[in-house]
């Protein structure tokens, strides 16, 4: 919220979830997924982070109500240096390596990525890491 005043943030989590892994590393994929939420989130929209245990995982949830991704862009959004559309690289900047170097961070913790979307209703990011 301090680094973005332009939309709300809400945090669901009822206890405390652990895994193993690289604190900074880890943080750094949360970032980016968050980043990416508030550069496709329209002004007033809503974040939310969910984090809770489900079976073996710890499962971090963000969820937006951005403009989401088209169903033909969502197998490739992974891949470095692609960008769904010319018009948003020009608009939010970057270069398309976030959501690359997320999933590299997640596979060396022997996590995976779900990605759920649909074009004008928002995005959910679903992180799975084994339990601690």
């Amino acid at each position: 919220e301090m680094i973005d005043p332009n939309h709300s943030f809400v945090l669901k989590t009822k206890n405390d979830v652990f895994t193993v892994g690289d604190a900074q590393l880890i943080k750094q994929a949360m970032r980016i997924f968050i980043d990416n939420s508030v550069k496709y989130t329209p002004s007033g929209g809503v974040i939310t982070a969910n984090a809770f245990y489900e079976d073996d995982y710890a499962k971090i949830i963000i969820q937006d109500e951005g403009i989401g991704i088209a169903p033909a862009d969502i197998s490739q959004v992974f891949d470095r240096f692609y960008r769904s559309d010319d018009s948003r690289a020009r608009k939010t900047g970057g270069t398309g390596l976030g959501l690359a170097i997320a999933k590299w961070i997640v596979e060396r913790h022997k996590g995976h990525i779900e990605l759920l979307s649909r074009k004008d209703f928002g995005t959910r990011v679903t992180v799975f890491f084994r339990r601690q």
